[in-house]
């Protein structure tokens, strides 16, 4: 990507001011407070948009600081710059009540979408946080090794972050997540109900089986009462037999007198009158025929005899009955229901054994999360070195050779290794570590701007740079980046530049 013309139409002090950029080194000359800081934001602000805050921030945000007091509702400005062989126009409205943005391809009159991700593509996809970190550099001041520590640190996870590779990770790794965490809730939620529902069912069970042991008891309380009644009634009737056969034997003596008197009667009757044999015969089987009447009676007297069972006791007997039936009646529905519970109570069961297809997803979210991280960790690895060994060369050229390596361990902390020595950062020079934190800026962004090479926009970052320091940064932007865009308010740049014969584009501010 190059820049080509900035017009700002209306931003801070700014109001219809052209500048047109070149390849190469751009030195933007201006003395102090004449608007270089303005420009550095106008291009940031045109590439990645500029809002308003919020609350009482909003008072001192850069949108305020940099509202035109003149006409203010034209807050505007148009951006040309050339992207993979093609020229575009960028124009924006800045103005909270009409924001406005328009993308279009000089080159072929295509009409592109900055909401739609356009412009993002032809900036090779990085992010603000990529552009403030690398590609803009602004005005540095010395630094202690803890301070540069903490912006490594922040470096390091603005990279990770903000890495295509790395990006597509950290958002797996948030989505599984997000997915542990709802499967977790709804293994949670589910075992849950499952448990209430169970407890409310076992609750319901204990009730059931105490009032079916309380039926059981009542049972066989009743058959005892029962059992009790009906052999009083039997002992009541043996003894009405015992009383009865007595009388019956009386009976059968008097019945044994009396049939021998009619006997006696009888023959003293045919002797005494000397009836016929024909008579005799009649009169001997009338008194038989009496006889066996009268010991019929007594024998249906006998056998046919029933105690006499008092109505309030068979009554008793009746209602106890009716209680043993319905109590079994009630003990059978009872252990039906008792049945259907524990069919329930298996479901239950059965159902929390399924809660483990809600563990085994659980599980397995965890396995591919434990994957990612793997990866990434080996990534990360991989960045490390790789950003390490471009920093030691970006730092090898800055420093003439003196320093050849640089090291960052686990806790980022930083040594620098000449030919004979290894140096922590506070055993060297302001303008070392200065050095060191613009070598690790431009590495950072040789790796994340891949796609599309970026300008490099400095802004007073050589204010601890003696001559030969400032030299060597010059002639290696110079060498390795095709557009460096400088803000300076002193004529050093200028100088050395023409000293070492190296071209550069001068626009005044005034």
């Amino acid at each position: 990507m190059r820049l080509r013309e900035l017009k700002i139409k209306n931003f801070g002090k700014f109001n219809q001011q052209s500048i047109l950029l070149k390849d190469g080194i751009n030195i933007i000359y201006g003395e102090n407070e004449s608007g270089k800081s303005t420009i550095h934001l106008f291009i940031r602000s045109m590439l990645f948009g500029l809002r308003r805050g919020r609350g009482r921030a909003a008072r001192m945000d850069t949108y305020i600081r940099y509202e035109p007091r003149e006409n203010p509702a034209f807050y505007a400005g148009m951006l040309k710059f050339e992207s993979g062989g093609k020229v575009f126009r960028l124009e924006r409205n800045f103005h909270r009540q009409d924001v406005r943005e328009e993308l279009i391809c000089e080159t072929d009159g295509e009409r592109l979408s900055v909401e739609d991700g356009d412009l993002k593509m032809l900036l090779g996809g990085i992010s603000q946080s990529v552009y403030d970190n690398t590609v803009s550099v602004g005005q540095m001041k010395s630094r202690t090794d803890e301070d540069l520590t903490i912006d490594l640190r922040n470096y390091m996870a603005n990279y990770q972050g903000e890495s295509e590779h790395e990006m597509n990770l950290e958002e797996a790794l948030r989505a599984l997540k997000k997915k542990k965490k709802q499967q977790e809730e709804k293994r949670d939620v589910y075992i849950h109900d499952l448990e209430a529902e169970e407890r409310q069912l076992h609750s319901r069970m204990n009730f059931v089986r105490g009032d079916l042991k309380n039926k059981f008891h009542n049972l066989e309380m009743t058959r005892g009462e029962l059992e009790e009644e009906i052999n009083d009634r039997e002992i009541k009737q043996q003894e009405e037999r015992a009383v009865k056969w007595k009388r019956t034997r009386r009976l059968a003596g008097l019945f044994g007198v009396w049939v021998f008197s009619l006997f006696l009667a009888v023959f003293c009757a045919v002797r005494f009158f000397k009836v016929t044999p024909f008579w005799e015969r009649i009169g001997f089987v009338t008194a038989a025929i009496g006889l066996i009447c009268v010991a019929a009676n007594i024998w249906r007297y006998f056998w046919d005899y029933k105690a006499d069972v008092p109505e309030t006791q068979e009554s008793c007997i009746q209602e106890l009955q009716w209680n043993i039936g319905r109590l079994e009646e009630d003990i059978s529905e009872a252990q039906m229901l008792l049945e259907d519970m524990q069919e329930e109570e298996q479901e239950i069961r059965m159902a929390m054994t399924k809660s483990s297809s809600y563990e085994e997803e659980v599980q397995a979210v965890g396995i591919a999360m434990q994957v990612i991280a793997d990866i990434a960790i080996t990534m990360q690895m991989e960045i490390s070195g790789n950003l390490k060994r471009k920093i030691s060369e970006i730092l090898c050229e800055l420093t003439d050779g003196r320093y050849k390596k640089v090291s960052i361990d686990d806790k980022f902390e930083m040594e620098l290794h000449t030919e004979d020595a290894c140096l922590c950062l506070r055993q060297v020079s302001s303008g070392t570590i200065e050095q060191v934190y613009f070598a690790l800026r431009m590495a950072v962004m040789e790796i994340l701007c891949k796609e599309e090479e970026m300008p490099v926009l400095l802004d007073e970052v050589f204010a601890m740079y003696d001559d030969k320091r400032m030299g060597r940064a010059l002639k290696w932007l110079y060498q390795n980046r095709g557009q460096v865009l400088v803000f300076t308010c002193q004529n050093r740049e200028q100088r050395i530049l023409e000293k070492m014969g190296v071209p550069y584009h001068l626009i005044r501010i005034s």
